[in-house]
């Protein structure tokens, strides 16, 4: 009896010790098909654009106007769990599908993206897409599921954050970073950032939230730089 329990305890600590490696590989299979998905609705979204505009007008419509109209329309089309964006930032080598959240009351409650966490980084579905308003909020692991943000501290004031979506590209620079309770979600709020990044900190713990605020600096519309693509 000592002996199947030795074996079961010893079978147990190898599955716990093998869970960041399994749960990477399976954010990483994830990515891969988020990233193909992404891809398609890119092409689906930027047709049905091309479409409406050949039909509509050819007056010209101020940039921000633009992209704000086009955010709205991409928005009416998502669902929870559909890839939104490609998130790079350069100082931490990371490029990420960001997929759409949960919407509502619940999008507040921990549990709510719990299951589209463990594919990559999620976009807050109470807070608007970039071009719609601030700020486009996104959160992530720190140590399990591929651990998209798990450098998300080494961050500094001026860095650079790109967020490409299926109508604009948009740049941002880091503005400050900051640590607050995990129930705090005025961050999700706040409209002076148009970008909020959000994770776990310390590290190996959910007791706070580590919080990077990015400032807009300029985004440029899918239709100049995607028309030869």
């Amino acid at each position: 009896m000592r002996h199947l329990i030795g074996d079961l305890l010893l079978i147990a600590g190898g599955i716990l010790l093998a869970y960041p490696l399994w749960s990477g590989l399976l954010a990483t299979v994830q990515q891969g098909r988020l990233d193909d998905a992404y891809g398609r609705e890119t092409a689906r979204f930027t047709e049905t654009v091309r479409s409406a505009k050949d039909k509509a007008s050819k007056s010209e419509v101020p940039p921000g106007v633009e992209v704000h109209r086009l955010a709205t329309l991409f928005a009416e089309t998502l669902r929870p769990g559909d890839p939104v964006a490609r998130l790079t930032i350069p100082r931490l080598d990371l490029e990420h599908v960001v997929q759409e959240g949960v919407s509502g009351r619940v999008a507040l409650d921990p549990n709510g993206d719990r299951k589209l966490l463990r594919n990559g980084p999620v976009h807050y579905g109470i807070t608007p897409l970039p071009g719609a308003g601030d700020p486009f909020a996104v959160a992530g692991h720190r140590t399990t599921y591929g651990a998209p943000f798990s450098r998300l501290d080494a961050l500094r004031k001026g860095d650079r954050v790109v967020v490409e979506t299926p109508y604009a590209r948009f740049v941002y620079a880091v503005a400050r970073t900051t640590v607050v309770q995990p129930d705090d979600v005025g961050v999700l709020r706040d409209r002076g950032y148009g970008l909020v990044l959000t994770t776990c900190t310390p590290r190996y713990s959910a007791s706070h939230r580590l919080i990077v605020w990015a400032r807009t600096v300029s985004f440029e519309l899918r239709q100049r730089w995607g028309a030869d693509e």
